[in-house]
């Protein structure tokens, strides 16, 4: 896409979104008795700093501010079904999640105080909590290696430049991980010796040479690869306040010993994780507005409310 026609797009996207916040405010003004007054049944993802639930909804004056504001655009506005909270901005994880941006600008947008204009990092946030809510599935429980998952689905990819694209996502996270020996050897295996650092560009052309199954079994016998998936963690955008460990504890069924992500109170609830978790429908998700208690079920490690 060209620099013309992705502004046109943004300026389209933009155009449509602000659009909707206007047929929406017009709906609350003068159709408000065939709208249903009712609350949802379940509680959307907020943007960062959202007031409680009661109040955020009666503050939010539904301008769409923040979502005009939000820099990867991952805020939507409520639709028909939410009743009082038609027009107020929620957050999908799984199609986008937050990614608590500097300054939090959707905060500073917002022109009555629904977000919260006392926060200002997204470590405050308070969104809600991630929950390993399918533990059956869940990599690093399993002990699967989360590149070497990756791998595994490129067999059923078809086309060849979505091949590409996922190939150069797997590569960029295995040359982070590679020991120097390992990047040796794929110089030597690849003529690419002359080369001070590699680029997971050219790599990424070499591997779809017809080379694709020998790097598959060069990533399995990777040291990287005899651990776990980490992706929760690796991709949080706060992982310095290390919102999730990594415990180990013995299976129920073996005698291998599985390592469970646990949830940490420094967690904000963002979604990233939820978002970036690669087992086909995600093992870890976020619970909206749901509070740490310091305490986990020994079952499947759900955060506990009270």
């Amino acid at each position: 896409m060209s620099d013309g026609q992705s502004k046109k797009w943004f300026s389209r996207r933009k155009f449509i979104k602000t659009s909707t916040v206007a047929v929406i405010g017009g709906v609350a003004t003068v159709g408000i008795i065939s709208v249903p007054v009712l609350r949802s049944e379940r509680l959307l993802l907020r943007p960062p700093g959202a007031l409680a639930e009661d109040t955020f909804l009666a503050s939010c004056i539904k301008c769409g501010q923040c979502l005009q504001v939000c820099p990867p655009q991952v805020i939507e506005l409520a639709g028909i079904n939410q009743g009082f909270g038609i027009g107020t901005p929620h957050i999908i994880p799984r199609v986008g999640a937050c990614i608590l941006c500097k300054g939090l600008p959707c905060v500073l947008a917002c022109p009555t105080g629904a977000l919260d204009h006392q926060i200002s990092e997204g470590k405050e946030a308070e969104m809600g909590l991630a929950v390993i809510s399918r533990p059956q599935t869940c990599l690093s429980i399993k002990g699967i290696n989360d590149l070497v998952f990756k791998l595994a689905d490129l067999e059923e990819i078809k086309s060849r430049e979505e091949l590409s694209v996922e190939l150069m996502h797997i590569i960029t996270k295995l040359l982070d991980r590679l020991t120097a020996k390992e990047k040796h050897s794929l110089k030597e295996q690849f003529d690419l010796i002359g080369m001070e650092e590699l680029s997971a560009f050219d790599l990424r052309d070499e591997v779809m040479k017809d080379n694709l199954q020998w790097f598959v079994d060069f990533v399995k016998k990777s040291e990287q690869a005899k651990r776990g998936c980490r992706i929760c963690l690796e991709e949080c955008p706060i992982k310095e306040e290390q919102t999730i460990r990594f415990l180990g504890q013995k299976s129920n069924s073996s005698a291998k010993e599985e390592i469970w992500p646990i949830i940490q109170k420094t967690c904000v609830g963002c979604g990233v994780c939820e978002e970036k978790c690669p087992t086909a429908a995600a093992s870890i998700t976020i619970v909206p507005r749901l509070k740490w208690t310091g305490e986990a079920e020994r079952n499947n490690l759900l955060p506990i409310s009270r």
